[in-house]
């Protein structure tokens, strides 16, 4: 019996080892490391060429079958300044957008790179791959000498 016990667990833990501990094929560093690049793209290029870059498919800057980890940069106003899901949304003030229990994202975001200039900001979300709200962490990080942060997030 006890080796019957003992089998049984080992199978279970090889079995179910190798689900990750989020939901999807990204982790919290593939966002903020996504974030990162993004940010020296943007004091490279500016802003305007580095959006052409983020926007492009093959440009790199989305990860995923379907391009799910992507970054998206928001200047201290609150307007998108680049948004790949979306292209449509360039100019557009998200600076009062809530998640479900009435965070304020993107306030949130700004308040996090006007204080610290990068970190983690954490909400819930409509996951387009569910069609459910998930809980989401954003990796958010100012790009130096301007007023403005790029980040990029994963479902949990």
């Amino acid at each position: 019996m006890k080796r019957a016990i003992l089998f049984t667990g080992a199978i279970f833990v090889i079995l179910f080892s190798w689900i990750p501990a989020y939901p999807g094929e990204f982790t919290p560093e593939d966002a903020k490391n996504l974030t990162v690049r993004a940010v020296d793209l943007i004091e490279k290029m500016g802003i305007e060429k580095a959006r052409e870059i983020l926007h492009d498919k093959n440009g790199g800057y989305r990860q995923g079958a379907n391009g799910e980890l992507y970054v998206f940069v928001v200047d201290w106003n609150g307007v998108w300044l680049a948004y790949p899901p979306r292209p449509s949304g360039v100019g557009k003030n998200v600076l009062n957008v809530k998640d479900p229990d009435g965070k304020y994202l993107v306030k949130d975001m700004i308040s996090i790179t006007q204080k610290k200039e990068e970190g983690w900001s954490e909400y819930r979300w409509v996951n387009p791959e569910t069609g459910k709200i998930q809980h989401k962490i954003s990796y958010v990080k100012k790009v130096p000498g301007q007023e403005m942060f790029a980040a990029s997030g994963i479902y949990k």
